[in-house]
């Protein structure tokens, strides 16, 4: 199973409301999610035995707009889980992942619960590193399905502007 987790685009430092959750994209977020978006797309077209690739987003505004380009151009309708939200804990990421055995999934959440969940999946709950992840980056893992868990292996990350 392939495991895409993903940080939110860039976003403005407050939001007219002044709620964390309505934070918007800035420009260069907005880029960052239509980058996001072509390289999904590129994978789902070019895996030995291409899957669907489930895209789910914290409910935040920012996460939100980052995966709606991804659901545009793989045809999904949007998925939201609360579970994925910023005061959410890396346990509830990997509840959401766990839930998707016949299919690779793609995360959109926020730091520091992301960066950890990539440290988990690879070296389990042990895991001494924080792998730090920018806005708009995506890494990918695969994963033991069945052993989610310390059984991750990275085989790719992206960001546009880092190639």
């Amino acid at each position: 199973m392939i495991v895409y987790l993903i940080r939110h685009g860039e976003a403005v430092e407050q939001s007219l409301s002044g709620a964390d959750a309505d934070r918007a994209l800035t420009l260069k977020g907005s880029e960052q999610a239509q980058a996001l978006a072509a390289y999904l797309k590129r994978e789902s077209a070019v895996q030995e035995n291409p899957t669907r690739i489930e895209v789910i987003a914290s409910p935040y505004v920012r996460t939100r707009q980052t995966a709606a380009p991804i659901w545009e151009i793989l045809e999904q309708a949007e998925k939201v889980d609360d579970r994925l939200a910023a005061v959410s804990s890396v346990s509830e990421i990997i509840e959401v992942i766990s839930e998707a055995q016949d299919h690779d999934i793609a995360v959109v959440s926020h730091n520091p619960i992301i960066s950890r969940a990539v440290d988990v999946l690879i070296d389990g709950p042990e895991a001494q590193r924080m792998f730090l992840m920018a806005p708009g980056q995506l890494i990918a893992l695969r994963v033991d399905p069945e052993r989610l868990i310390g059984t991750g292996e990275l085989f790719d990350r992206y960001r546009v502007g880092d190639c």
